[in-house]
């Protein structure tokens, strides 16, 4: 493993030498999972090659972009021990294992003061588990233990770094209330790392930098499901990127001249004129573990309810026949999900593709052997006359795997590049000998103020005008208030008829009148939804703008369910029921849900059910159940944009209209606003 890992930096280096046209970003690497990106990325720093790491899953395994996520998780969560031994055992800090034993002890020493257990196992078993989080107390934290570290014998360097740490992190928990750009930022001004990138002369530090860009700029796209961006929700959205980033979505390389690295998943649509596939071994690529099948973990989403349905394969019926033949199905719709993903691998090169395995891995006691695409492609470059410039003979049987025999010592933690930090030693001594000796290097003076009093000043000049700031902003006859994240299609026609009002509600919103009118309104969608046999996630009361008010009493309720199943909509089937959806309209989000949508060849109303093309007319109805015929167009229009986008049909393959229950009368209204009219609402004007 470690060999192939040379050989592919070698190759690379080799690659950008031999060719004077070819720019470090015309080269491409493809790997198969984010471990192994993450080890070819130290392989080919190591060897002095500009990398850029393609997307954001990546990227968090970098060490300046852990650091940033790690105290984030601090942040966050005083517990997250893990983030605390990232942070202490990293570059900057580089406390040795020594030290961490005995933080560890003391953290368990805090624990047990606090009514926390006694536990007699050894203190590396003990550290480990704190950053497993498998600690039955779940209180003990290595942040305790930072800010307060005892009298053990700790190395003064070691000491020194706890206080200053744990100081930082309080500093900086002080801003946990402030945006979550704005926060990130401010840990990389504190902490440091921009200006370590930027202070760095080794030829890997532009991309470096590039790629702490490129997760500032994530953290910045960044948006929760919910509409609510906080600072757990951006936690876990990492997480997940991390665990399961593996879409087929295309990534988007920047222009620094550098190497591309990413995962071949998220390669399709992309070309190098030269790329390099390493790791081409049995069982790893393809991936022949197998999947937990649903029908047997019942973690599993069954494949009936996800969104790629129509693609997996099912199970017929659920006799006992059916049940063991349906592993074997989704086994080979696997190999085929696999090879479509060879496909893509294997055709991202222009002029030039370099494939590499391995023999020996670590912790495997057997050789892995070529993967089938290795060796097909070693099949066609024999028919065409070539050979392999290298190919690894296999182990005999009774082969150990090398790996395992490595006795080679590597220090713990990471030292940071030797000439570089004697570089910067030698700078500090330059200015350290300056300091010492004043008479050199006169003070200089800023208005008959010292540097430092001058500096004092500008902190009040900043401090004074906040205050006046907040003044006029105290004394303006205006105030502007922001919109939510997110909007319901109610409010958008609030906001177009009454933008005043609805700024009242928003700077003070104030408790409604309980209305039991409305309740009825709700009861009755929640009454279609079941008639149709769909359940839904989130209640309905939970959703704004959905309690249709205009039923008086229970008997009413009864009436109008009647006068439903009398309609034409009493038999007939949705395709969707309280279609939940979110759209984005001049960068505004709105939310909300659509009571129910038909797609067939004959909707109601008498209409042709056939677009121009011949594909069947979509159609969304919103149910009223008052007594007027007074809804507004403009909510029906949201949800009509909403279904075209969601189904990506064109929109004006989507009907809408609103049925009137009482009436049984569905009407349609005409002009309803496309895209651009209702993005004009939320212009800036």
């Amino acid at each position: 493993y470690d060999d192939e890992l040379a050989f592919l930096a070698e190759q690379v280096v080799a690659a950008h030498a031999q060719r004077s046209e070819l720019a470090w970003r015309d080269i491409g690497v493809l790997t198969r999972d984010n471990a192994h990106a993450a080890d070819v990325y130290d392989a080919l720093i190591g060897a002095g090659v500009p990398v850029e790491i393609v997307g954001i899953n990546g990227l968090l395994r970098l060490p300046e972009v852990a650091e940033v996520v790690a105290t984030l998780t601090l942040l966050n969560d005083l517990t997250a021990n893990a983030a605390v031994l990232t942070l202490l055992s990293g570059p900057r800090w580089a406390i040795g294992p020594r030290d961490l034993s005995l933080l560890g002890q003391r953290a368990r020493e805090l624990a047990r003061m606090g009514g926390g257990r006694d536990d007699d196992r050894p203190v590396e078993e003990q550290l480990a588990a704190l950053a497993e989080g498998t600690d039955p107390t779940e209180l003990v934290s290595l942040s305790d233990a930072l800010d307060d570290p005892g009298p053990a014998a700790y190395s003064e360097q070691a000491r020194a770094r706890f206080a200053e740490l744990s100081a930082e992190l309080r500093h900086l928990r002080t801003f946990v209330g402030e945006p979550l750009l704005d926060l990130v930022r401010r840990i990389i001004d504190v902490t440091g790392i921009e200006l370590e990138l930027a202070a760095s002369v080794q030829p890997t530090a532009e991309s470096r930098r590039e790629n702490l860009d490129t997760f500032v700029k994530a953290v910045a796209d960044f948006q929760s499901l919910d509409g609510q961006v906080s600072l757990p929700a951006l936690l876990a959205y990492l997480q997940a990127e991390d665990e399961l980033g593996n879409g087929l979505d295309a990534a988007t390389p920047s222009i620094t001249d550098s190497v591309k690295l990413l995962t071949v998943h998220r390669a399709k649509g992309l070309e190098w004129d030269v790329v390099f596939l390493p790791g081409l071994c049995a069982t790893k690529f393809p991936n022949t573990t197998g999947r937990t099948s649903w029908v047997r973990g019942p973690a599993v989403l069954p494949s009936p309810l996800r969104g790629d349905a129509d693609d997996l394969p099912q199970v017929e019926d659920y006799t006992e026949a059916s049940l063991g033949e349906y592993p074997k199905r989704a086994k080979e719709h696997d190999a085929t999900e696999q090879l479509r993903l060879g496909y893509v691998a294997f055709t991202r090169a222009r002029h030039e593709m370099v494939l590499s395995g391995h023999w020996w891995k670590p912790g495997r006691k057997k050789p892995l052997g070529p993967s089938p695409y290795l060796t097909a492609a070693v099949e066609a470059m024999s028919g065409w006359g070539e050979a392999p410039e290298a190919w690894c003979p296999p182990p005999e049987g009774d082969a150990v795997n090398p790996v395992l025999e490595d006795t080679t010592v590597h220090p713990w933690p990471v030292e940071p590049d030797g000439a570089e930090v004697a570089r910067r030693h030698r700078a500090a001594a330059l200015v350290r000998d300056a300091l010492a000796a004043p008479e050199l290097v006169p003070l200089e003076q800023v208005g008959g103020l010292s540097l430092e009093e001058a500096e004092l000043v500008a902190c009040w000049d900043t401090e004074l005008d906040r205050l006046v700031q907040e003044a006029r902003e105290a004394r303006a006859d205006t105030v502007e208030v922001p919109l939510p994240s997110s909007l319901s299609a109610t409010t958008i026609a609030r906001l177009r008829d009454d933008p005043q009002r609805l700024a009242a509600e928003l700077a003070r919103p104030m408790p409604r009148r309980p209305s039991p009118a409305a309740r009825f309104g709700t009861r009755f969608h929640a009454w279609v939804e079941s008639r149709f046999g769909q359940q839904q996630l989130v209640g309905l009361d939970e959703v704004p703008g959905r309690a249709d008010a205009g039923i008086d009493d229970e008997d009413d309720f009864r009436a109008l369910v009647e006068q439903f199943n009398a309609g034409p909509f009493g038999e007939r089937v949705p395709a969707a029921i309280e279609a939940p959806f979110a759209l984005v309209l001049g960068g505004q989000v709105i939310r909300g849900r659509i009571d129910a949508a038909y797609r067939d060849d004959a909707p109601v109303g008498g209409a042709d059910g056939l677009a121009e093309g011949g594909a069947p007319r979509h159609l969304v109805v919103d149910w009223k159940t008052g007594r007027g015929q007074d809804a507004d167009p403009l909510q029906l229009a949201v949800y009509r944009l909403a279904w075209a986008e969601l189904q990506q049909v064109p929109v004006e393959q989507v009907d809408a209209a609103f049925y009137y229950v009482r009436s049984g009368e569905l009407v349609h209204p005409t002009g309803l606003p496309d895209r651009a009219e209702l993005e004009r609402l939320f212009a800036t004007p």
